[in-house]
């Protein structure tokens, strides 16, 4: 399935890297845990390995994934505007653990940045921000960016999307 050393994407968490699979007894019984360390917000956490499936963990997107990545960026669909379900939406695209839902996210919210005089609600912000952080982190495992160059890659696709 996945082995040491794997990139992978940890839905809500974003991109990571499989450093260990240990061994431990819980309860009597012995259970293979994944040891996965995420770099950009420097946390280590522990998944069991019969939780793989239903966790959404998948590896990072490909290299030729790219321009999926900056098509969605550039083209993300209207979310609805009522508060409560674009709250439940964003919450749910930024869990789905997808590269493209986060795309959409940033796409639509900073579409609504731009329409709004007074720019986004502190809910949509942190959206915004977490769906950039969740991108950044795989585009530095993917495409061997830095930070900083990750956010300019999303940055120059929506600085591309609005001159269109």
């Amino acid at each position: 399935m996945f082995n040491v050393g794997d990139h992978v994407v940890y839905p809500f968490h974003g991109a990571g890297t499989i450093t260990d699979i240990e061994e431990k007894d819980v309860l009597g019984e012995t259970l293979s845990y994944y040891i996965l360390h995420f770099p950009l917000v420097d946390v280590t956490l522990m998944l069991p390995e019969n939780r793989i499936n239903q966790s959404g963990l998948r590896k990072v997107i490909d290299q030729s994934e790219l321009d999926s990545l900056v098509e969605a960026l550039q083209n993300g669909p209207e979310l609805p505007s009522t508060t409560s379900h674009f709250s439940r939406e964003t919450e749910n695209l930024l869990k789905s653990g997808s590269i493209i839902d986060a795309a959409h996210l940033i796409s639509s919210l900073s579409r609504k940045q731009t329409e709004r005089a007074n720019g986004l609600h502190i809910q949509d912000r942190n959206h915004l921000q977490k769906a950039r952080q969740m991108i950044v982190s795989e585009l530095v495992l993917v495409n061997e960016m830095s930070e900083e160059q990750a956010y300019e890659f999303i940055d120059d696709a929506l600085l591309e999307m609005k001159q269109a």
